[in-house]
């Protein structure tokens, strides 16, 4: 089925291509956050952040900016020095520390960061002066949370970003197969050195799984039979949902073969397991390509989804997974028809050329058709 290139068929009605990357750019926002991985590591993040957050003293920030500049710059050199001292303990650093000037270097060098915190944790005494020794101990919360979230900040922004862009790939190619997917995966890693790119290297296994992924020796071979049973269609009789001109009824079972199909593909993939890391992201990206390109919304698989989910690759349970998908499915061209229909309008310039799109009831110019009902479309 060939896909051209200056327009887009979904949700049974033709989008040119501004319109269409529109509505899919607000569907990769949630899209990115659908990754288990990736909200790990946005929490990982927050737990140090949090910490921060509740051990920041807005009163000694505000104290510490009474004292005259000169004051400030001592407090903040000898703070330094207590930074770079805690770094040697931990070995975060190799420089040695032979005067002032070569700890302000390696300060520099290595924690720099940190000055935007430092007041937030400077000691007084009881006469307001500056506190050297509980300045010092208080600086250990800071010292222990602060390069641990600017270390998640980093492995989280560079998974959902790598996750996107792996996406926006498979967004450009028509067809999907086993060197795509690859090349998937690898974006999909982009960021982790540790991953190597191809097929696995090492076995792996699903946690919590109730069988055994493939050995990774047999993975060339099942990831083949895999494709070709794909382009098969796994005996099921695959055709164009958009066609114009066919019932509703005809319209649904078309989307629900081709959801099936989609189905029995991603099982059987996570079921191998092919690569060392990011399975459950190549998938699922390699599912939306597949949905979007027969005019079919993406799908979702949420938190609330997660569960039965992973349920139903570990039961093997095509029905099951087929019917999450078509209720997700539903639900993602609801929200697209309600995009258009509420922000489109608004934030494209064109109302001229939407109108003939989409037809609002509610342009200023009379539309050009009516818009067709979501049952008429998708509905299910």
């Amino acid at each position: 089925m060939e896909r051209n290139k200056e327009d887009r068929i979904i949700l049974g009605q033709t989008l040119s291509e501004d319109v269409f990357e529109y509505l899919l750019n607000h569907f990769k926002e949630a899209f990115s956050h659908t990754s288990l991985s990736i909200e790990d590591a946005f929490n990982e993040l927050s737990k140090y952040t949090d910490v921060i957050k509740t051990t920041k003293n807005q009163v000694a920030y505000n104290y510490a900016l009474t004292f005259s500049k000169e004051e400030r710059q001592e407090m903040l050199k000898q703070m330094h020095q207590m930074i770079v001292f805690k770094g040697s303990r931990c070995g975060v650093f190799s420089e040695p520390m032979t005067d002032e000037k070569a700890v302000e270097e390696i300060y520099d060098k290595y924690f720099k960061y940190f000055d935007a915190y430092l007041f937030y944790y400077v000691k007084f005494d009881e006469f307001g002066e500056f506190d050297k020794v509980a300045t010092f101990h208080n600086l250990d919360t800071l010292f222990l949370n602060l390069p641990q979230a600017r270390r998640a900040k980093m492995v989280a922004e560079n998974m959902q970003r790598d996750h996107l862009n792996a996406f926006d790939y498979a967004m450009s190619l028509d067809e999907i197969g086993i060197k795509e997917t690859i090349k998937i995966n690898e974006i999909v890693n982009a960021s982790d050195d540790d991953i190597n790119p191809g097929f696995k290297k090492t076995n792996n296994e699903i946690i919590g799984a109730g069988f055994s992924t493939v050995d990774k020796q047999n993975v060339p071979v099942e990831m083949q039979k895999l494709f070709r049973a794909y382009k098969e269609g796994f005996g099921i009789d695959i055709k164009d949902p958009t066609e114009e001109n066919i019932t509703n009824e005809e319209r649904y079972n078309r989307v629900c073969n081709i959801l099936r199909r989609e189905a029995i593909f991603h099982i059987r993939f996570e079921r191998i397991h092919p690569f060392s890391d990011g399975n459950g992201r190549t998938g699922r990206i390699i599912m939306n390509h597949n949905l979007l390109k027969y005019g079919i919304a993406p799908v979702l698989i949420t938190s609330v989804m997660s569960d039965d989910y992973k349920n139903c690759i570990n039961e093997n349970d095509v029905n099951g997974l087929t019917k999450m998908m078509l209720a997700s499915t539903s639900q993602q061209a609801s929200n697209w028809m309600s995009m258009q229909r509420t922000h489109l309008k608004d934030d494209y310039v064109n109302n001229d050329v939407m109108a003939e799109i989409v037809g609002y009831d509610d342009l200023e110019e009379e539309p050009k058709k009516k818009v067709a009902t979501y049952k008429n479309l998708l509905v299910f």
